[in-house]
């Protein structure tokens, strides 16, 4: 959590990255739980924004989705009617449906995302925030406090960087090698060994912060504040360099 986040945001950043390890996660209805907490980060945003932003003292009648969004809308006057349409249209056409009847029933990858960045753009423009990368980089401190498997890295130089095609093997592969830090040491050592590849830091997060864990290929070293394969990131290695 950011140390300068205002309280009242903690929740709300929370909320989304809550939203976020669902989406992540192999619960079969994650897409449907995940809708309903980003919607959930929206409205509790939208309360937030106008008690201790837009100074406007809430009432009963902000208890009422329609009415606070109202109220945010004649606020927020530099979000385009298109924004609020698609908020709407979610909310009406699918959370509603997923929360009080629809237990069965999903929502595809794309279209949840679409949804996610809607509501975080929202949020950005209430709060002056960047909301993202905020919850992209709390995402890779909940898998840097994850419990390591295996406290050794793999031995350096038992399968090149250029020989293999995927990318998430290939950052395996570095991070056993270079053993980083940060995306700039894993990119330095990608430039040493003559791989075109190059990561920015929220592609690094993604990389291992989905694939971190007791299960996964990544773990984080706090001692020494380094990333490292874990043991299933071990028997990948072995298994890419033909072992």
């Amino acid at each position: 959590m950011p140390s300068d986040a205002s309280p009242w945001l903690r929740g709300i950043i929370d909320t989304l990255v809550g939203a976020e390890l669902l989406r992540c996660s192999s619960i079969p209805h994650r897409n449907r739980l995940a809708v309903i907490l980003i919607d959930s980060a929206f409205e509790t945003a939208c309360r937030s924004y106008l008690q201790h932003r837009a100074k406007v003292k809430l009432t009963d009648a902000h208890k009422h989705r329609d009415n606070l969004i109202s109220t945010v809308k004649a606020k927020l006057t530099n979000v385009d009617a298109d924004v609020w349409n698609n908020i709407n249209f979610y909310y009406e056409e699918i959370r509603c449906d997923f929360y009080h009847q629809s237990a069965g029933k999903t929502i595809t990858d794309t279209a949840l995302l679409d949804y996610r960045d809607t509501v975080e753009f929202v949020i950005d423009q209430a709060f002056g925030t960047k909301m993202h990368p905020t919850v992209e980089e709390l995402l890779a401190e909940v898998a840097a406090n994850k419990e390591p498997e295996v406290d050794v890295a793999a031995p350096a130089g038992s399968v090149s960087v250029c020989d293999v095609k995927d990318r998430v093997d290939k950052v395996l592969v570095a991070v056993s090698q270079a053993v980083p830090k940060s995306v700039n040491d894993l990119n330095e050592f990608f430039k040493r060994e003559g791989e075109s590849l190059r990561l920015k830091p929220e592609d690094f997060t993604n990389v291992v912060a989905r694939n971190s864990g007791s299960k996964r290929l990544f773990y984080f070293d706090r001692a020494e504040s380094t990333w490292k394969p874990s043991k299933g990131g071990l028997r990948r290695l072995r298994d890419l360099s033909g072992g």
